[in-house]
């Protein structure tokens, strides 16, 4: 992640895709107090193989000594040694020009760790809260786990925001708009628009999941939480076979899942978030895929409606008479 050394501070400076250096508050990236410091003094950008950096001031920008040539870009190299207003003034070094990232800044530490699209927080392994890009309208979402209610347990957050969960307290780093530079072919899909195949082992100990529309083919490991998925799609296909009103297709109370399951709501809400995580990292960042388990008060439901599920090449349907699953002869 690109970086600048402050010359007061230990903690690094982290570069935005455009970044402003200045001293107007609330406008410069990165703001500098001294009198002879313009508003905007200096922008450094990303342009997609390199970084350059260009003077905007009125009292000028050095590097390694020499003073830029105004409104000019120049490349910055590693280990320049970056002064503004005053070739004297304070050097701030270029210690890092590896491409844009968003980063969680941990607020005491100053440590940082890259921004997935879809992050499980405090980690992985004991997950309360999910961190997840929403390329339909191009906002980050912070989600706990534990409320029931998905609207209220969900907000939009936004660039130097403060997120606290668990122990821990980070500061959102934002480098670049993720929705200015997604796909406009893939901006208005999202994981309902997927044929959903689950092929199942025979005592249903592994499940794995393939998304596919038109050329796109994704095949996913077996997971623990792909039993969770498939439990979802037996409850709509029975609704959809049932010829239920598409709306009211597959809820099934929280409660009544968590007891066929055998498991608590701590770990129904970590499958369910694991599941997003893992299909949300293996499609484009400009698939919605938040709403692949859609949520009301006490329910859920898978949000995807084209199913499959395969035991070895046979098809899995609904016997009327009993309102149980069998295999069909018929093969794939």
């Amino acid at each position: 992640m690109a970086s600048l050394q402050h010359p007061d501070r230990d903690q690094p400076v982290y570069l935005m895709a455009h970044h402003t250096i200045g001293r107007r508050q609330g406008v410069a990236d990165t703001r500098i107090t001294l009198p002879e410091i313009s508003g905007i003094h200096a922008a450094i950008q990303w342009t997609g193989s390199h970084w350059i950096i260009r003077d905007l001031s009125r009292n000028g920008t050095w590097v390694n000594g020499q003073q830029l040539i105004p409104a000019k870009n120049q490349q910055l190299q590693l280990g320049d040694k970056l002064a503004f207003g005053r070739d004297a003034n304070p050097v701030w070094k270029v210690e890092n020009l590896d491409a844009p990232e968003n980063l969680l800044i941990d607020i005491h530490s100053g440590e940082s760790q890259i921004l997935e699209s879809y992050h499980l927080l405090p980690d992985e392994h004991d997950p309360i809260a999910s961190l997840h890009f929403n390329p339909v309208n191009g906002v980050w979402i912070y989600e706990l786990l534990e409320s029931p209610e998905h609207a209220e347990s969900a907000k939009v957050v936004n660039h130097g925001s403060r997120i606290d969960c668990g122990h821990t307290s980070w500061q959102l780093f934002l480098a670049a708009s993720q929705s200015t530079t997604t796909e406009l072919s893939l901006r208005s899909l999202c994981v309902s628009d997927f044929r959903l195949r689950f092929t199942v082992s025979h005592h249903e100990e592994h499940i794995q999941l393939q998304l596919t529309k038109d050329d796109m083919r994704l095949d996913l490991a077996a997971r623990t939480h792909n039993y969770l998925l498939l439990y979802l799609a037996r409850a709509r296909i029975r609704d959809i076979q049932r010829k239920v009103d598409a709306p009211d297709q597959g809820w099934v109370a929280i409660d009544l899942a968590t007891r066929e399951l055998g498991i608590n709501v701590n770990h129904l809400n970590t499958q369910i978030f694991r599941a997003r995580k893992q299909i949300a990292d293996s499609l484009p960042d400009a698939i919605d895929t938040s709403r692949l388990v859609e949520r009301r008060a006490y329910e859920m439901r898978l949000g995807a409606y084209m199913l499959d599920i395969f035991k070895g090449s046979q098809k899995e349907k609904l016997e009327a008479s009993t309102g149980e699953f069998q295999v069909s002869p018929e093969p794939a």
